[in-house]
């Protein structure tokens, strides 16, 4: 080799070596910047054509592995959606109460039937009657402050909602400003290509996403259900219809029904979709605000509605029992039946039995699931004329189950009868509930209506269906029957004498004692087998299943954050800078520098001495 050709070796070594020390004062200066990734510089060696070269830098890379990076995305979106149930499941159980502590919903129910109790004890005693109007007055309020709370949630998350959607559409701004400048250097800028995965990790917190890579180090967005959020310089923009939220709100496909916002994604070809219609995101935060909007937090509401509806209907509704009519049929008298209120027809057809539920209208359609028994068959009928005006439904809905003359439907003023038409049908049974509106029963019963729709002018609560269902939101208007005097919590005809016990035992054993099919709702019974008894079984399930249900998204978010620790752990080992290992490598980076200068010293020094000749 020639001393111009070591020294060439010497010059191009001093270089790369510098270029490595730059390098490494770059990680040392940013080991505690967070998205930053470990660089290095790759160095290859340089032919001179006589067989021995120097060194060139090839290029800066950054140190990471896309495989952890990949997982901690997926970490991150779960973290993402487990910590905003965590949240908001903790502050809805707070809403329903700690079992048994002070406020909690059970332990008002517990003073208001302990009160009722009391009155038993002494129905004389005018402390006693005051009392359980004023317990009463609590647990309405509590069940009021309960569903406001809910409603609160739903609108925070509404709200939370739109924020989220506005920082997807910055995010996915800046990831496409971050990937043009990747493509225009060609992927040989690590600072952008930092920039650019710390944005996407960040947009994986709110969305779940799946990172496609493509020509020139550019990428490609989409969720894992297939919605495409960046492509080729294109990002996706979203929008979201935000609303003010009541108990009515509730989501729907159909947008002329729906009542509460919905995401929406425009494409760069102007194409739109509804993202919650199609469930095209499936965790982040977003996915978890959804949720909690949209299923949890109106399972809540349905909880908090049945409670306040059976209250009020265990109370008012008095038992009408059916009579046997000849050999074949029933009779009932539908006198006071209300809308909303359900005449129960058991029948049998071919030795199976049915139940039949003929629930009243004013006008309108019957939805469906009116009634919380899953096996009977609803038929909607309009006893605002008495049974005559209902007869043409009644039939219709008869012959829709079972086929045409199995059972006919008939009337003599008040009295609604029901016939087996042929030897393989027979009626067992028929019964009604209806509304009571006086404390003074007529006839004389110990109905009372104590609780009333008192944000609706105090009306009587009869489950109505005309218009919109009164059950929902139900639990916000609950209040006490504002026309009740003390003394109507004993007398249930005008001759009642004060010491009689006679009300205040029914109404502690409508409570207590007398069962009821609760809708389901948040984990209390299934659609397909309800939970059947009490009202004050009832309070207590539901009191349970919000705190099960927050203990259970706090375990399943701790589990998370443990999962995401350990996986940010590992990719920062592989990623973050070792100060250690930086130092270590410097004083190599030393030693290659002194020895490439001492070559360019003995070169020069070799140079002078031929000089001199």
């Amino acid at each position: 080799m020639s001393l111009s050709g070591a020294l060439g070796n010497s010059l191009s070594g001093l270089r790369a070596t510098q270029s490595a020390m730059e390098v490494i004062s770059s990680n040392v200066s940013n080991a505690g910047t967070a998205g930053y990734s470990r660089r290095s510089v790759v160095a290859v060696e340089t032919d001179n054509g006589s067989g021995s070269g120097g060194v060139r830098i090839e290029g800066i890379i950054r140190l990471f592995d896309s495989i952890l990076q990949k997982e901690l995305r997926t970490e991150t979106s779960g973290s993402g959606y487990t910590g905003v149930k965590s949240s908001m499941t903790t502050e809805l159980s707070r809403l329903f109460g700690a079992p048994g502590s002070s406020t909690a919903l059970d332990t008002m129910m517990s003073k208001f039937t302990s009160s009722l109790q009391a009155l038993q004890t002494d129905p004389s005693n005018a402390v006693a009657r005051s009392s359980v109007l004023n317990a009463a007055g609590d647990l309405a309020h509590s069940i009021n402050k309960a569903s406001d709370g809910v409603q609160a949630l739903r609108q925070d998350a509404e709200s939370a909602i739109a924020t989220d959607v506005g920082r997807v559409n910055s995010l996915l701004k800046e990831i496409s400003d971050a990937d043009m400048r990747v493509l225009s250097t060609r992927g040989t800028d690590p600072a952008v290509l930092d920039l650019r995965d710390a944005k996407i990790t960040e947009l994986s917190s709110l969305i779940d996403v799946k990172v496609t890579e493509g020509q020139n180090g550019s990428v490609s967005l989409a969720t894992t259900g297939g919605l495409r959020l960046y492509d080729a310089g294109a990002p996706a923009t979203f929008s979201f219809d935000q609303r003010t939220i009541g108990p009515n709100s509730l989501y729907d496909t159909d947008p002329t029904k729906r009542m509460v916002g919905t995401i929406t994604m425009t494409d760069a070809s102007g194409r739109s979709i509804d993202v919650i219609g199609q469930k095209l995101i499936r965790s982040g935060e977003l996915a978890g605000l959804v949720e909690m909007r949209d299923s949890t937090l109106v399972d809540a509401q349905n909880q908090l509605d049945t409670l306040a509806a059976s209250l009020a209907s265990s109370l008012s509704d008095r038992t009408q029992a059916g009579v046997a009519a000849g050999a074949t049929g029933f009779d009932l008298d539908t006198t006071g039946i209300r809308p909303g209120n359900v005449i129960t027809l058991d029948v049998t057809v071919g030795g199976v039995a049915k139940r039949v539920s003929i629930v009243s209208l004013t006008s309108g359609t019957l939805p469906a699931g009116a009634t919380p028994d899953p096996n009977d068959i609803e038929i909607g009928a309009s006893f605002a004329t008495g049974p005559a005006g209902a007869l043409a439904s009644v039939q219709a809905g008869l012959d829709a189950a079972f086929g045409p003359g199995k059972f006919t439907a008939s009337n003599s003023g008040a009295v609604l009868r029901i016939d087996a038409a042929v030897p393989t049908t027979a009626v067992t049974g028929m019964s009604a509930k209806i509304t009571v509106a006086s404390p003074i029963g007529t006839p004389a019963g110990s109905e009372l209506p104590l609780f009333v729709d008192a944000a609706r002018g105090g009306t009587l609560y009869t489950g109505s269906f005309d218009g919109t269902s009164q059950k929902v939101g139900f639990a916000s208007r609950i209040g006490v029957n504002a026309a009740l005097a003390p003394k109507d919590l004993v007398a249930y005809s005008s001759t009642t004498p004060a010491g009689d016990d006679t009300r205040p035992k029914f109404l502690i054993d409508a409570l207590t004692k007398a069962t009821t099919t609760f809708s389901a709702a948040g984990g209390v019974g299934t659609a397909s087998a309800p939970f059947a008894g009490t009202v004050t079984d009832y309070v207590k399930r539901i009191v349970d299943a919000q705190g099960a249900n927050a203990a259970s998204a706090q375990r399943l978010d701790e589990g998370q954050q443990v999962v995401q620790t350990s996986i940010e752990s590992r990719y920062a080992q592989t990623t973050g800078v070792s100060v250690d290992q930086e130092l270590a490598n410097l004083v190599q980076i030393q030693n290659a520098y002194s020895a490439n200068a001492r070559i360019m010293s003995a070169v020069k020094e070799m140079m002078d001495l031929l000089m001199r000749m």
